[in-house]
């Protein structure tokens, strides 16, 4: 069974300290990032495709979304095999 690692890209996301909080002021929700970081590895997972390239950025910046697009490819596919995804 597949599973779509959002957790995974999330904490890589956090490691990197190059993002904007993932979170809103409540420690709860996603801020428009961490959705659009969600959605992205939900692509991947679920196309078996990188989200590198994908033109809908939810009104984020073309470097900011580039550099979610690239977390969530790199977590789905760098061991796609741990998600049951190979």
């Amino acid at each position: 069974m597949a599973v779509a690692p959002v957790g995974a890209a999330w904490q890589t996301a956090v490691a990197q300290k190059a993002f904007p909080a993932l979170w809103q002021d409540d420690g709860s929700h996603p801020t428009v990032q961490g959705t659009y970081l969600a959605a992205c590895v939900f692509y991947a997972t679920i196309f078996r495709q990188s989200p590198m390239g994908l033109s809908y950025h939810d009104g984020l910046s073309d470097a900011e979304a580039i550099k979610l697009q690239e977390v969530a490819a790199t977590t789905v596919f760098t061991d796609a095999a741990q998600w049951g995804l190979s």
